[in-house]
């Protein structure tokens, strides 16, 4: 993407936040539950769910950058899934918005033509093989880094993203080093525990407390000293504070909500839903993007009573919107150029070594 592209995302949205208007920026687009693979701690795959037809995606989209939207992620699911994503790719930049897909990269070789179409593509890698094809499926490694080399190959701009549970957390080292090679950001999110959307089996994946703390501690000194680690120091600390991790989200209903969540951001849900975030997928009564219009649905996101929670990239969110001086810079060098070589860190010699149990 262009650096005057860029520029135009960041200009509208601190002249909204000068002028005290509500714009939703950033939409996370899930398209479809269905998946390709089969996570251990996610329940997308068995979730049943109307899917919208092309045509109605696109009266959404369009709906979206009347009220000033500039960037659009598609995911699920597996988004690849669905043949029409290269078309909806197409219509997302026509309009004028930033293009990004969330994949876990089983099919990407075949669906090249449609992943070129995206500013933006994240790639599900958990860790080193052992790990990643235990959490994913026998032989899902070598599938998904055959189709990060091929992204190397092509060009393409993408970034890495993990999720941590207590049979990756030896993994940091890996994906760091691995990250550092390829020259590209990777984002280490902390396993999630809604049992709608992740199952009920997923709190056995989940580290103990001082574990996960060691883990972010070491994520966060990474980080500081210069690693490819996607989000902001800031926001790490956010996470490496949550005093319970039993609880993934605070719900306060007699008070405001100072999450950007539903106002600055939102999910679109695969039978045009719109939530506030993933995390209110059981909980919120959602207005449809069809059915009531776009603009009502959002505005009726907004009316939320989650205060906060442990989630990593939700806090980025909240705090990019919030004008965070050092977010923002971390914003613009990392999330809006997600390939890209990093200067001052260096894996250490032992660091993409592990010894498995």
């Amino acid at each position: 993407m262009k650096t005057t592209a860029k520029l135009a995302i960041g200009a509208k949205i601190l002249a909204a936040k000068l002028k005290g208007e509500v714009r939703p920026f950033f939409v996370q687009y899930v398209l479809l539950y269905g998946c390709d693979a089969r996570c251990d701690y996610c329940n997308s795959p068995h979730r049943p769910a109307t899917q919208l037809s092309t045509a109605e995606h696109k009266e959404i989209l369009r709906q979206f950058a009347r009220l000033g939207t500039v960037r659009v992620k598609f995911h699920g699911g597996e988004p690849l899934l669905r043949k029409d994503l290269g078309e909806l790719l197409a219509e997302v930049k026509r309009l004028g918005m930033r293009a990004a897909v969330v994949t876990n990269g089983l099919m990407l070789p075949e669906r090249l033509d449609a992943v070129r179409r995206a500013d933006e593509l994240v790639i599900s890698l958990d860790g080193d093989e052992v790990t990643h094809d235990r959490h994913r499926g026998a032989g899902t490694w070598r599938r998904v880094m055959r189709a990060i080399d091929l992204c190397k190959q092509e060009g393409i701009e993408f970034f890495l993203n993990a999720v941590v549970t207590r049979h990756s957390a030896g993994d940091i080292d890996w994906l760091l080093a691995t990250a550092a090679r390829l020259g590209v950001m990777v984002n280490f999110q902390l396993l999630q525990t809604n049992e709608v959307a992740f199952g009920a089996h997923t709190t056995e994946l989940m580290p103990a407390p001082e574990e996960i703390r060691a883990i972010l501690a070491k994520i966060l000194a990474a980080k500081e000293a210069g690693a490819p680690v996607l989000f902001s120091a800031h926001s790490y600390r956010h996470t490496l504070n949550w005093p319970d991790f039993s609880l993934e989200r605070l719900v306060r209903p007699a008070e405001v909500s100072p999450c950007t969540a539903g106002r600055y951001f939102l999910n679109v849900e695969p039978n045009g839903d719109l939530i506030p975030c993933a995390l209110h997928g059981a909980t919120f009564t959602a207005k449809n993007a069809l059915r009531d219009g776009v603009e009502a649905a959002w505005r009726h996101a907004q009316q939320h009573s989650c205060f906060d929670c442990y989630n990593t990239w939700l806090h980025e969110s909240r705090a990019v919107f919030a004008l965070r001086p050092a977010v923002l810079g971390n914003f613009w060098r990392n999330y809006l150029n997600p390939t890209r070589r990093r200067n001052g860190w260096e894996p250490s010699p032992c660091s993409g070594e592990k010894q498995h149990a």
